[in-house]
């Protein structure tokens, strides 16, 4: 049997707002719910006012427990028993997420309103901080003087050098363990998850002994590059080789079955596909690095002075730079420890933004 809608029914039914009756909850479950939200908050609010206890202690050792408490009673009176269970896990998930907003808004706070202290003073805006070196002051001379130029400038050669080793091999090896799939894939694999966990320190004393007191190269820009090859190379070729698998193996066979070679399909067809993705293996890559002090402590060094040539001298960077000031007893110094890592932070910003702004126009373009 066939039913016919005319049109004016079916114009009643196009003007009707849809209903949601999952989203109605009854009201003894908001009154428990509401309960359970304020009462922990009343209580620790009242020991805060009254106490000395101090705001994290109260929040760790009273809040969590009672709202775990209160939301296990609300549960156990709304659901039953199998509501406890799903309460204990809602209230342990959002407190986590809760406690790492803070933590991370805490550490961002501080980063900016200390480290805005060295880029703006009584003048204005501080360029000089930005652009000039460390030759000619000491550490007790005053912000106005000095700033970090030299090691934004070492900093970037370093990344770059590191860049130019670690990206071109990690992406072959991902090629090979993605595509090529020879018989030593399971051993390339398994060296590529043991650098992964290879310290930072380690990749230093490794080019420090094998290379720098062999005497085959000096303590510069070049050494450091290679120390941050060693820590880079894992991170972009696990990521780039995530990547590769997520293409669909369909681009593969139809570029094979049109006649292209393997190396032509490789070249023409997958790494095209996953361009936004290596790019984002590349930023992981960079960010591992950026902020690492103990290999430039070992093979870079550290120097005053702006240095452009990375293979004769110690050269500075923002991660030694911030490694010396922040130990010396000098507010000063403190100060500029907290802009040089602020400066840093932007950088990394920037270099995260410029990223995803090329990988979605090559996506873009590509569709």
């Amino acid at each position: 049997m066939t039913q016919v809608l005319d049109r004016e029914r079916i114009a009643e039914w196009s003007t009707q707002e849809p209903q949601r009756p999952w989203t109605k909850k009854p009201v003894h479950l908001q009154v428990w719910i509401a309960l359970a939200a304020l009462l922990p908050a009343v209580v620790v609010a009242l020991m805060f006012t009254y106490t000395d206890l101090p705001g994290p202690v109260l929040m760790v050792v009273v809040y969590l427990p009672l709202q775990l408490v209160a939301s296990g009673f609300a549960a156990l009176a709304t659901k039953g028993r199998q509501g406890v269970a799903d309460s204990v896990i809602i209230v342990n998930a959002i407190g986590a997420t809760l406690f790492s907003f803070i933590i991370l808004f805490s550490v961002l706070g501080s980063l900016i309103v200390r480290g805005f202290e060295a880029l703006w003073g009584e003048d204005g805006f501080r360029s000089s901080f930005l652009v000039q070196n460390n030759v000619y002051i000491n550490p007790s001379t005053p912000l106005e003087y000095g700033g970090l130029g030299h090691a934004v400038l070492g900093t970037l050669i370093i990344v770059a050098i590191a860049s130019l080793i670690a990206v071109p091999i990690g992406i072959a090896t991902a090629i090979y363990i993605t595509e090529v799939r020879g018989r030593a894939v399971p051993y390339v694999r398994f060296f590529v998850q043991a650098m992964s966990g290879v310290p930072s320190i380690v990749a230093g004393l490794f080019i420090l002994t094998v290379l720098i007191v062999s005497g085959a190269i000096g303590q510069s820009a070049f050494a450091g590059g290679l120390a941050y090859a060693i820590l880079m190379l894992p991170t972009v070729a696990r990521t780039a080789e995530e990547v590769l698998r997520l293409i669909p193996e369909d681009l593969r066979t139809g570029a094979l079955a049109l006649g292209s070679t393997r190396a032509r399909v490789v070249l023409r067809v997958v790494i095209p596909a996953a361009k936004t993705g290596i790019i984002t293996a590349i930023i992981l890559g960079v960010a591992r690095v950026i902020g690492e002090t103990a290999p430039l402590l070992l093979t870079s060094l550290k120097s005053d002075q702006t240095v452009l040539n990375p293979f004769s001298d110690p050269i500075a960077a923002l991660p030694t730079y911030i490694f010396d000031n922040v130990a010396l007893p000098y507010p000063g110094a403190v100060t500029r420890a907290w802009g040089a890592a602020l400066v840093l932070m932007v950088i990394v910003l920037i270099l995260f933004t410029i990223a995803r702004i090329l990988g979605r126009d090559r996506l873009n373009k590509s569709r």
